[in-house]
């Protein structure tokens, strides 16, 4: 039982540290890709824009008047500020270069185009959000995602509104915002959260897997093969010492002197044969196994058929073994007799056991002491 413990200890140690080692190396690979990760959301969210951008793209503007002291030049600069006059008045605003520099759109004619068209008609961030994310789904990206989009009016207030995946998404991380219009007034920032693990492909999950599965393997070799084959080599050492001591001769429970043939014969009409091992009454017939073979053979080769436990220790188990196996092996011989003939296997309560036939066994103390001590200990046995 211990073995057992300290393998399994082992087994499970090397699966965890397997499995340890290879979810490290998996997180390792998921940080290296997240650069590309990143890369690849924030074109799929442009992309969504410039989708927005060109359903406006035929919709007539009539006037757009827009009064700026700048000079215009073939090879347009980048633009510091712009000047508006609407109805607040003649105004300038500021552009910082932060928000020129990831502007959608940076020719100025378009620019102020596109805040003519964005004041009429505005984005839906909903509609701008599930765009965002079928382009994820086409680029194998899975994640969670949500939209902020805020409006800088001409009185310079700003007004924010997100997508509805807002509050089941608040540990997204955020993406460089992207600005729209003459001002760049209009804020998109982009939200997401990685579903790493479900991007994983089904091999590498396999192979996590895999050294629990080889423990699975192992518990089952180890509890079931591993006594089998130990119990057949054990047979098989028994059989070599059997054959070593074989005497032929034909004897009735009741003499054990009658002449010498290969046939055991009983008095209940039981007939054993030690070379084929096998115990014959009428038509039934029952294979003996080697162990108990040699165990039988010395029963009756002894005198009026009694063994003493030191007797069968001696030729056994060489004066080794338990008492735990002792009970187990005469357990196992009243077995096999029980079921073909009427011999069994008495205590008589002084270390000392005999064959008999079931029905002149005077049930005495010591007997009944014996079968209700010892045959726990079999069980015991055969648990262990």
């Amino acid at each position: 039982m211990k073995q057992n413990i300290i393998a399994l200890s082992i087994a499970t140690f090397l699966c965890i540290l397997i499995t340890g080692g290879y979810s490290v190396t998996l997180y390792r690979d998921v940080q290296k890709q997240l650069p590309e990760w990143k890369e690849s959301v924030r074109e799929a969210l442009v992309e969504a824009l410039q989708i927005e951008v060109r359903k406006r793209g035929n919709i007539p503007v009539d006037v757009i008047t827009v009064n700026s002291t700048e000079v215009q030049t073939l090879e347009e600069k980048v633009p510091d500020s712009v000047t508006l006059t609407s109805k607040y008045g003649r105004k300038t605003y500021q552009i910082p270069r932060e928000k020129f520099a990831n502007s959608l759109i940076k020719e100025r004619r378009k620019r102020i185009l596109l805040s003519v068209l964005l004041e009429k008609h505005p984005v839906s961030v909903d509609t701008l959000n599930r765009n965002w994310d079928s382009l994820l789904l086409a680029k194998k990206i899975v994640a969670d995602t949500y939209i902020r989009y805020s409006i800088t009016d001409l009185q310079e207030y700003t007004t924010t509104t997100y997508s509805r995946k807002y509050r089941q998404n608040l540990q997204a991380d955020s993406l460089t915002p992207c600005y729209m219009g003459f001002r760049c007034e209009a804020e998109v920032t982009g939200f997401v959260l990685y579903r790493w693990w479900q991007m994983i492909d089904g091999w590498q999950w396999g192979l996590l897997v895999l050294p629990w599965i080889g423990l699975c393997i192992f518990m089952f070799a180890y509890r079931r093969i591993v006594p089998f084959f130990k119990e057949e080599f054990k047979e098989k050492e028994v059989v070599i010492h059997e054959k070593e001591t074989i005497i032929e001769k034909e004897v009735h429970v009741t003499d054990v002197r009658a002449k010498t043939i290969d046939i055991y014969r009983f008095e209940d009409g039981t007939s054993f044969d030690p070379v084929k091992r096998i115990l014959r009454r009428g038509d039934k017939e029952k294979k003996v196994a080697p162990q108990i073979t040699i165990l039988l053979k010395l029963f009756l080769l002894s005198e009026n058929l009694c063994l003493k436990e030191d007797e069968i220790y001696k030729e056994m188990w060489k004066g080794g073994g338990a008492p735990t196996q002792l009970s187990s092996l005469i357990l196992r011989l009243r077995n096999t007799l029980k079921e073909i003939s009427d011999i069994t296997v008495i205590y008589d309560g002084n270390k000392t056991y005999q064959l008999k036939k079931a029905h002149s066994i005077e049930k005495n103390d010591d007997y009944s002491k014996e079968v209700s001590t010892r045959q726990p200990s079999v069980t015991e046995s055969n648990k262990a």
